[in-house]
C-alpha cells in the first residue's frame, strides 16, 4: 500500500535521478484512491539506472508512449526488457527491480496495488487467483494501451478528471488484469441483472447531486447496497452507459436548460454543470452537441 505522503509520481521519482536534473525530466501524476497513473519523461543524456524500487504489495504496469531501450534487473538477475512504442512492461513490486535506460524515455506507469486486485477478484467471485506473469515481462496488450491512454487527458489536465472516470478506468484496468495475467477457478455465478428501481433511483440522484464527479463510484455503489464492481456492470445494464458517461450526459443536459432558459454566462453555467472550467464545457458540449454553447445558444434563441 501507498503510505508515504504526497502523491505517488512524487515518491515514484525519487528513483530516477535523471530526472532532477532542470529542464529535461517531466512527471504527471494523478491518484484516486489507491490507483495512481504517473507520465514520466526524459530528454537529456542517458545518466545512471534507477534507484532500487523498495518493496510493495503491488503490480507496476509501465506502457511505452515511445520506442526506447533499457536494462533491468529484478532481484539481482538480468531480466530481458522490450522496447517497442505501445509495449507495456509488468513489474511485481515486491522484487526489487532497477532500470538502466539506454534512450531517453516516455511512459505511463500505472500502479495496481494486489490488495485492490484480490478485493475485485472476490467481488466479481473468481475465486482465489494466482498471478501468471514474471516479473519484467513485457507484452503487445493493445487493451492495456488503450486503457493507458484514456488517462493521458487527464494527466495533461487534472482539473478536469473526475472520481467516476478514473474510477471506471481503473476498475476496468483491474479487470482486465487479473483476467489476462491471473489464473482462477470461476465458481457458478447467477446471471448478470441491472440494479433494482430504488437502486437505480438512489445512483441517479446521487450522480445529479454531484455533477463535478467528486463522488467515487464507491460511495454510490455503497449507497445501492452493492460492491464497485457489481453496481457499474448492473449501471450499465440498466442505463446502456457507464455511470460516467452518464453523468457527462447530465452535465449536457442541465446546461442546455441554462442556456436556453437563463442569462447566465458560459463560465457561471459551466461551474454549475459541474465542468472544470469554460474550455471543459466548450469542448465537451461541442463534442456531445456538434456545436459551441454559443453557437447552441443563439440559434435556440433565434
Amino acid at each position: 500500500m501507498m503510505t508515504d505522503d504526497g502523491l505517488y509520481g512524487d515518491r515514484l521519482a525519487k528513483l530516477f535521478p535523471m530526472i532532477r536534473k532542470p529542464n529535461s525530466g517531466l512527471v504527471k501524476s494523478l491518484q484516486k484512491g489507491t490507483f495512481a497513473a504517473v507520465r514520466m519523461a526524459y530528454s537529456g543524456p542517458v545518466g545512471d539506472p534507477t534507484l532500487p524500487s523498495p518493496p510493495d504489495e503491488a503490480f507496476a504496469l509501465c506502457l511505452r508512449l515511445q520506442h526506447q531501450r533499457a536494462e533491468t534487473w529484478v532481484d539481482g538477475r538480468y531480466a530481458p526488457k522490450g522496447a517497442l512504442k505501445d509495449e507495456t512492461s509488468i513489474y511485481d513490486l515486491r522484487c526489487e527491480t532497477i532500470v538502466h535506460f539506454q534512450d531517453p524515455f516516455d511512459f505511463l506507469y500505472l500502479y495496481l496495488p494486489h490488495n485492490a486486485l484480490n478485493e475485485l477478484a472476490n467481488e466479481l467471485d473468481v475465486g482465489r487467483v494466482e498471478y501468471d506473469v514474471v516479473a519484467g515481462a513485457s507484452f503487445l496488450d493493445p487493451i492495456l494501451a488503450h486503457l493507458g491512454g484514456c488517462l493521458l487527458p487527464m494527466l495533461e489536465r487534472p482539473h478536469e478528471a473526475n472520481e467516476l472516470f478514473v474510477g471506471h478506468v481503473a476498475m476496468a484496468l483491474n479487470i482486465h488484469f487479473l483476467k489476462r495475467y491471473a489464473v482462477s477457478h470461476p465458481r457458478n455465478r447467477s446471471c448478470r441483472s441491472g440494479l433494482a428501481p430504488w437502486q437505480l433511483r438512489t445512483a441517479k440522484a446521487l450522480i445529479r447531486a454531484n455533477l463535478d464527479g467528486e463522488i467515487a463510484l464507491a460511495r454510490i455503489a455503497s449507497e445501492c447496497g452493492v460492491s464497485a464492481a457489481h453496481f457499474a456492470r448492473a449501471f450499465r445494464v440498466s442505463t446502456g452507459t457507464p455511470p460516467h458517461r452518464w453523468l457527462m450526459n447530465q452535465r449536457i443536459e442541465q446546461s442546455k436548460v441554462l442556456l436556453a432558459g437563463s442569462t447566465l454566462s458560459l463560465t457561471e453555467i459551466a461551474i454549475k454543470c459541474g465542468f472544470a472550467d469554460q474550455s471543459h464545457f466548450t469542448r465537451a458540449f461541442s463534442a456531445a452537441m456538434g456545436a459551441t454553447p454559443g453557437r447552441w445558444r443563439l440559434v435556440r434563441k433565434g
